[in-house]
């Protein structure tokens, strides 16, 4: 591996750390100061987050047709000048609707350097073991979450929300500057040098083992019965991934103290990059359905756990198996958008599954907290986690058959 490659995989690692990890996982911190100060809700603060990553989805969509070669720094500049300026823009509000605001140009610059736009350049420039760089970049959307957070809130104890926010502008500001300042670029052969994994590549490529979309197949349709499929497994792994963030309310409701469901939370978000790194390794492995698959499985049994369970070892032990869902959501999308529909069509594809899956997740963080108002338990949401794994298994079988029964009209397989 050539130093360009390490810089592209530090570059891609920045983005990921600042569009997700500053700010959407380390978000919850701030619900309670802000709504304490302003007088209103933390609902109400939290749409603020469910504002940005509406936006920052509806963005994402359009990433493969305005992001080239020519415009790719001047975007990073752009998201970072929105981003970290919003973020200033939120010590000087002093009613919501001024955050929401500021929180619209915040989702635009993340939208910029999302998801979308990582695995994009990610695909480009690694071949080889792409599995294993995808998932080490989508880790460290969950490492500021697990490092950042208790520094944040420690801001905010002894300085204000106010600063705390602008610490939160510095973060996302050196996250980012690597893409920005690293001579980094989408695709590797605009610098004069070959993807990692070029040569394996083409081997694979001469011995028909890479997939390559001819006839019918080379024209994507969205009324492809495999692009349905794929959007519902999106929704189901992004509903049970908004489930966690509710574990400390979980655990005061059946009758443990505050301090189990703080403890879960942490156990959950420390495994979120674990299992993210687990899932990259597999499915070089073991391919992207099998890894899916196990991911699913462990996730179901901790569900079971936290169901059947009283007890806080079983508590901490399902709290760290829940987190499989982040991988299935943010690895295994990614990977399985590439598996069933190529590289040849997966800048279509994977922009509007990660726009499904945001609106989904976003939905399924209300629908949680609404159930429970309903019904005055957090269970009916494992039950519902549970229905959307079994759907989303089912589905995703049934949409790798179809890929598997492509072979018989002219399509070659991995």
């Amino acid at each position: 591996m050539k130093s360009r490659h390490i810089m592209v995989l530090i570059a891609m690692c920045g983005l990921a750390a600042a569009s997700i990890g500053v700010t959407v996982n380390t978000a919850g911190v701030f619900y309670a100061p802000v709504a304490e100060d302003l007088g209103i809700g933390r609902g109400s603060v939290a749409l603020a987050i469910t504002i940005l990553s509406m936006i920052a989805a509806l963005v994402g969509i359009a990433i493969p047709k305005i992001l080239n070669e020519k415009n790719l720094k001047i975007m990073m500049i752009i998201a970072a000048v929105m981003m970290v300026g919003s973020t200033f823009g939120y010590t000087i509000c002093n009613v919501i609707w001024q955050i929401y605001a500021f929180s619209v140009i915040r989702g635009i610059g993340t939208g910029i350097i999302s998801f979308v736009t990582i695995t994009m350049i990610i695909n480009y420039w690694f071949l080889a073991k792409h599995g294993l760089f995808t998932s080490l970049c989508m880790a460290f959307s969950g490492v500021p979450g697990v490092v950042l957070s208790p520094i944040f809130a420690k801001v905010i104890a002894t300085d204000g929300w106010r600063q705390g926010f602008v610490w939160v502008a510095i973060a996302t500001l050196i996250c980012i500057i690597p893409s920005i300042v690293f001579p980094i670029s989408i695709r590797p052969e605009t610098k004069g040098i070959q993807p990692y994994g070029y040569e394996e590549f083409m081997k694979a490529k001469e011995e028909g083992k890479v997939l390559k979309l001819t006839g019918t197949n080379a024209v994507f349709n969205f009324a492809n019965p495999k692009f349905i499929l794929a959007v519902l497994v999106t929704v189901c792994a992004s509903v049970v991934s908004a489930v966690p963030q509710h574990f400390p309310g979980y655990a005061t409701s059946i009758g443990f103290a505050a301090e189990v469901g703080a403890l879960m939370l942490s156990v959950s978000m420390a495994c979120n990059i674990i299992s993210k790194l687990a899932a990259g390794v597999m499915t070089d492995r073991m391919g992207s359905y099998k890894t899916f698959m196990c991911m699913t499985i462990i996730n179901i049994i901790a569900i079971a756990l936290l169901l059947f369970f009283r007890s806080p070892i079983a508590l901490y032990a399902g709290a760290g198996m829940f987190a499989t869902t982040f991988a299935t959501g943010a690895v295994g999308i990614a990977m399985i958008a590439g598996y069933l529909f190529g590289m040849d069509h997966y800048s279509t594809v994977y922009p509007i599954l990660s726009f499904v899956g945001g609106a989904a997740n976003a939905a399924a963080a209300t629908l949680v907290g609404m159930l429970y108002d309903a019904t005055g338990t957090y269970t009916v949401n494992f039950w519902m986690a549970l229905g959307c794994q079994i759907i989303l298994i089912v589905c995703l079988t049934a949409a790798c058959s179809i890929r598997k029964r492509e072979r018989h009209t002219g399509v070659e397989m991995v």
